[in-house]
């Protein structure tokens, strides 16, 4: 796979169709994933508690932080040095979150905790920084065919 240079000027999301035709298909696939990971943190309290349903602790990470964390941990640095470390610091919030942001108990809505507002900021800021916007749309079923592609032509 090749190294695509990216200017710091440009949204990340604005290679997505160069990765694609050069078979960068793991880029997308992390890419698509932060996507939804930084679109849940952004929602307000009850969009949230909406989403990730009745148990905060079960499904916050596997449905969405853990897509966050891949990206963190992942993603090439020289492609993204205006943003990986806007994420590192959005995943640490995320992982020093308290037990009551989680909700004490399954009624309970954790996410109006006052440790989320900094982490809702944090995914806008991110999202308006990774170009989000402008791949949203094609994000769902480039990253689905970026998987069949892996799964037929492994490395």
């Amino acid at each position: 796979m090749s190294e695509a240079p990216s200017r710091c000027t440009s949204p990340l999301a604005s290679n997505v169709w160069t990765w694609y035709g050069q078979d960068e298909y793991r880029r997308i696939i992390l890419l698509g994933e932060l996507g939804v990971a930084l679109e849940f943190l952004a929602l307000d309290a009850k969009r949230q508690r909406v989403e990730v349903g009745c148990c905060a602790e079960c499904n916050l990470w596997s449905g969405y932080l853990d897509y966050l964390a891949g990206f963190v941990k992942q993603f090439p640095l020289h492609l993204a040095p205006h943003l990986l470390p806007r994420l590192q610091a959005l995943l640490s919030g995320c992982e020093a979150l308290c037990r009551e942001a989680y909700g004490l108990t399954l009624e309970d809505n954790g996410f109006e905790h006052p440790q989320w507002r900094p982490l809702r900021e944090g995914a806008r800021e991110a999202l308006e920084i990774l170009g989000w916007s402008q791949v949203r749309e094609h994000m769902p079923e480039l990253t689905e065919e970026c998987r069949e592609a892996l799964r037929r032509w492994p490395d």
